[in-house]
């Protein structure tokens, strides 16, 4: 029997509107808020074995390209504001993961960057110890009014995981068993703040400063971090955070050797039982592929405030902290005349970073397939995959990662390589290779790109 007039329109509105991507039933699935181009995601697909899966909420259509690009499943609604725990796209989540944007605390010690704290924690406060859903939602309507008239605000987005915490528990009800929130340390206080609140919602609940070098990233970068679990009863007991497994960098201090050999000849190094640590991994090994000999890199930033000694590291060091400025990163030969200085020349400036290297500096895959525009400040903003990992491992499983996770990690390539050219010709076209450009005006509303470390 043929098709109906109406028949055939729906089945075409069924072909030319697919179902909107979510979150499939998981053991730890996880709505990553903010997610940027995926350096919590990708981390959770070396992690698939374990039953984890993962869907990212992002604003910025650059960074929604690359996760496209690196097959990372992504919400079509792009605004965290937008969204809540019982949308059907994460309905299922069990993990809650997140960084939301953190410029409104990022200007160290100004009387702007104090305030903007002290309004977080005072706003927080009263989206804490609700028993039912009404009295949430009259507490959420007036917090969001009074962040939504800020200068700034971006101020307000810290709120969202704590919002969509206490929806989970409140509306949903079923709590997420885990929450996982990162940031630069500026906002620490914040995190510590939200540990006290959810301490008295449910959760054994801690945050602590950690450093990316610790964790064989070779780049020198520290992250504000709270874990929280799910575990009514036991709501202060310790919460097991990441331990170093690689040697912390100062400026001076000598290279560890290696605690053991690594034959196949693998990038990131692990610590061996014993409690010893493997040396810090350098951007020269991260780079050995493309860079074979030795080099200094004379960073963006200053370095006591003497323009001679601009953040200089030589490639046996880990990077300095990778922004969204990493191209402005210049590169020169390793060598010393007579008396042991440095010798910088502008005729010897090697050539800049490519954006393959410069994620290869965040422990981003070789192959990760970064696409659109302004991909230097995608990196930038970036939690490394890497620390994503060791922080996943043991807020989840509670316990170090898997050694061959790190092998996984580094071979990773996006499934559409190994596709067919005539299947990969199916798509809008995309640019590899994309010229920077500056980030365009964020809504009001809308949740940006994580921001970049400073």
């Amino acid at each position: 029997m043929g098709m109906s007039d109406l028949d055939r329109r729906l089945h075409l509105h069924t072909m030319t509107h697919p179902s909107p991507p979510s979150l499939p039933s998981a053991k730890f699935g996880i709505v990553d808020l903010f997610a940027g181009p995926g350096g919590l995601d990708i981390a959770a697909t070396i992690m698939k074995d374990e039953g984890v899966e993962s869907i990212g909420v992002e604003w910025d259509d650059a960074t929604r390209a690359t996760r496209a690009a690196a097959g990372l499943l992504t919400t079509d609604v792009k605004d965290v504001a937008a969204l809540g725990p019982c949308d059907p796209s994460v309905v299922e989540a069990t993990v809650l993961t997140g960084g939301p944007p953190c410029q409104s605390f990022s200007v160290a010690g100004s009387r702007k960057g104090h305030q903007a704290l002290d309004d977080v924690l005072r706003l927080a406060t009263r989206l804490a110890d609700h028993e039912d859903e009404a009295s949430f939602d009259v507490a959420w309507k007036e917090v969001k009014a009074e962040t939504d008239a800020m200068s700034d605000d971006r101020t307000g987005f810290v709120l969202q995981p704590l919002r969509w915490i206490m929806e989970a528990k409140l509306k949903r009800r079923r709590p997420y068993e885990v929450v996982v929130l990162e940031q630069v340390p500026t906002v620490l206080p914040v995190w510590k703040h939200f540990v006290d609140i959810l301490r008295r919602t449910g959760y054994a609940a801690e945050a602590h400063v950690l450093h990316t070098e610790d964790f064989g990233v070779p780049q020198t970068r520290r992250r504000a971090v709270l874990i929280a679990q799910f575990d009514p009863g036991n709501e202060h007991r310790r919460v097991r955070f990441p331990e170093a497994t690689h040697q912390r960098y100062r400026k001076g201090a000598e290279r560890l050797p290696p605690t053991h050999d690594h034959q196949d000849g693998s990038l990131f190094r692990t610590s061996r039982s014993g409690g010893d640590v493997e040396p810090w991994v350098s951007m020269g090994d991260a780079l050995r592929a493309t860079r074979s000999s030795d080099f200094v890199m004379v960073s963006n930033y200053g370095s006591g405030g003497d323009p001679k000694n601009r953040g200089r590291r030589e490639s046996g060091e880990p990077a300095p902290t990778i922004t969204g400025k990493v191209r402005r990163n210049r590169l020169y030969p390793l060598k010393w005349d007579r008396s042991g200085e440095l010798v910088i020349r502008d005729e010897d400036e090697l050539e800049r970073l490519s954006f393959a290297e410069a994620g290869l500096l965040q422990s981003f895959p070789a192959a990760y397939p970064w696409r659109s525009t302004d991909v230097a400040q995608q990196i930038g903003n970036a939690i490394p995959p890497r620390l994503s990992l060791h922080i996943l491992s043991m807020a989840l499983l509670r316990e170090p990662p898997q050694e061959k996770w790190y092998a996984l990690l580094k071979e990773w390539r996006p499934e559409a390589l190994a596709m067919p050219v005539a299947a990969r010709r199916s798509g809008p076209p995309q640019t590899s290779l994309p010229v920077s450009s500056p980030a365009s005006r964020r809504p009001r509303t809308g949740a940006p790109a994580k921001s970049s470390a400073k």
